[in-house]
């Protein structure tokens, strides 16, 4: 081999690198960017919450389920029911990422079930509970971007004007109101100091 071969090799080394990793950097960048698109377009943070929510519900009776239902007894069913609660809850935050047009009603469901988990258990240490109800009421909060609108661009609604022509009218009342009630103080401090 001669040294001029190897020299081209190095020289080319770094390109072939650089052009590799660019590669790479697009690809992921590209995945990155559709993740970004897809998790904006519904309530991801509750969605996710809610999943979480419901893993924690489901986990403690399922520390405990299966020794009483070899030993047998009441609790069992009990537990049964609170391991339920967190399938459904879990179950709520994979349909409020799958489907967000519904995420207010799923947000509600969520956070009804969250709520009654604490009966079959324990709502998940009170942790599953909590995280339950705030993704609840994330999903509940949230609004697609079509729907979010500036309010200095927009225009105002017939039910703003109607509550702006309210406050005007109140407005002036309020201030008749408070000219009539000076003046009737007025006439009443006179009086008093013409006797």
């Amino acid at each position: 081999m001669s040294p001029e071969n190897e020299q081209d090799e190095t020289d080319t080394l770094p390109a072939r690198a650089r052009s590799r990793w660019s590669r790479v950097s697009q690809w992921s960048g590209t995945r990155w960017g559709r993740f970004n698109t897809w998790r904006a377009g519904r309530p991801f943070l509750g969605g996710l919450l809610l999943c979480l929510a419901g893993v924690l519900i489901t986990w403690v009776p399922m520390q405990i389920l299966p020794d009483l239902a070899f030993i047998g007894g009441q609790m069992a069913g009990f537990l049964a029911i609170g391991a339920l609660f967190g399938v459904f809850v879990f179950l709520t935050g994979i349909y409020v990422l799958v489907k967000p047009a519904h995420a207010d009603v799923a947000g509600v469901v969520g956070t009804v079930l969250a709520i009654f988990s604490l009966f079959g258990s324990l709502g998940g240490l009170l942790v599953g509970m909590l995280l339950g109800i705030l993704g609840g009421n994330l999903c509940l909060a949230w609004k697609p971007r079509d729907e979010v609108v500036d309010d200095a661009v927009s225009e105002p609604s017939v039910v703003d004007k109607a509550a702006a022509r309210i406050d005007a009218g109140f407005g002036r009342l309020v201030g008749r109101l408070l000219l009539s009630c000076r003046a009737g103080i007025d006439r009443i401090k006179r009086w008093g100091t013409d006797e």
